[in-house]
């Protein structure tokens, strides 16, 4: 994917999916995240519907350092590059479409402790 979808978006109130506000572009994101659960070694599954682009009931979101700049998909916070963040986890051939989305790990702490 050349141009990977803009994954930002806006806090979520307190058990609410997030849903993302409009982007710069005017156009309007369809996802929601859900922390499902803490995994074991620092995994967490999560749901993450897309109407536009992907549908993953229970995705497994594994932590890293980020890969380069963007934003939160969870708070729409900016993250830095090196930035603690989660993303979602590659295994052989299967990539996932929402492969460049990315999670600050505070954030998801957050949203997992407070659920």
């Amino acid at each position: 994917m050349r141009n990977p979808p803009d994954l930002s978006g806006r806090p979520r109130p307190d058990s609410e999916p997030f849903r993302p506000k409009k982007t710069d572009g005017g156009d309007a994101r369809t996802f929601t995240v859900t922390v499902v659960e803490e995994l074991s070694n620092s995994l967490f599954a999560l749901c993450w519907h897309d109407s536009t682009l992907c549908n993953y009931e229970e995705q497994v979101w594994r932590p890293c350092p980020a890969p380069a700049p963007g934003r939160c998909a969870l708070s729409g916070r900016y993250v830095k590059q090196g930035d603690p963040v989660y993303r979602p986890r590659v295994r052989g051939r299967v990539i996932p479409l929402n492969r460049d989305a990315m999670i600050l790990a505070s954030e998801l702490i957050k949203a997992h402790t407070s659920a």
